[in-house]
């Protein structure tokens, strides 16, 4: 079901059911019209034709300006609140960038595994530098790794979270969803021990 029916006003729902009834009889009464050929039930049957016609468009042009009105109250609504910041917590904020990090690392070096060319290896090395610099700056943050739902702050999914942080550094959708399945790379090559993937 779509998510804004439930927010429609009775009365416009009641308005567009209405049209609905209208169109119809609309649709009847021409086809009784173009079905005689008696002069004078053709003339009164164009008059209820008029009436009913009349009538659906009326219905139509309220209901349209009742939705309007109600597109525009929401979208004139104010945002909710967003919660207050939490405390910051170092170990567990530690801990996710420890986790992000191994895995985003195995990402990159899967597109990069194989290389041998000197410019290639120097792009690797540049762009694991570039996650663990993004990953420490993110986490100065007393909200990384959480997200807001209903008001409130709880853990973002690390498959989520991964997930971000590749396509921000436009690494494939495909291999960061398929990141726990990667090797690592060679601890000389991304400047950090891989932590244990439970982590976060």
């Amino acid at each position: 079901m779509d998510a804004h029916v439930a927010t429609v006003d009775p009365a416009e729902a009641m308005l567009g059911e209405l049209a609905g009834l209208d169109l119809s009889l609309a649709r009847h009464v021409h086809a009784c019209a173009m079905a005689t050929e008696d002069p004078t039930e053709v003339a009164n049957l164009a008059r209820a034709y008029q009436r009913v016609a009349r009538s659906a468009r009326q219905s139509i042009a309220l209901h349209a300006r009742l939705k309007r009105e109600r597109e525009r109250a929401e979208r004139d609504a104010p945002p909710p609140p967003s919660p207050p910041k939490p405390a910051r917590d170092e170990r567990r904020i530690e801990a996710r960038r420890e986790a992000v990090h191994a895995a985003v690392c195995r990402v990159a070096w899967s597109e990069y595994e194989g290389c041998d060319a000197d410019e290639d290896l120097d792009d690797r090395d540049m762009f694991l530098d570039l996650i663990r610099d993004v990953l420490i700056k993110a986490a100065r943050h007393d909200t990384f790794g959480l997200i807001e739902e209903a008001g409130d702050w709880v853990v973002e999914p690390l498959d989520d979270h991964i997930a971000r942080v590749c396509a921000e550094l436009e690494l494939p959708e495909e291999a960061a969803r398929a990141w726990r399945d990667l090797p690592d790379p060679p601890p000389d090559d991304d400047g950090d021990d891989p932590p244990d993937e439970s982590s976060g």
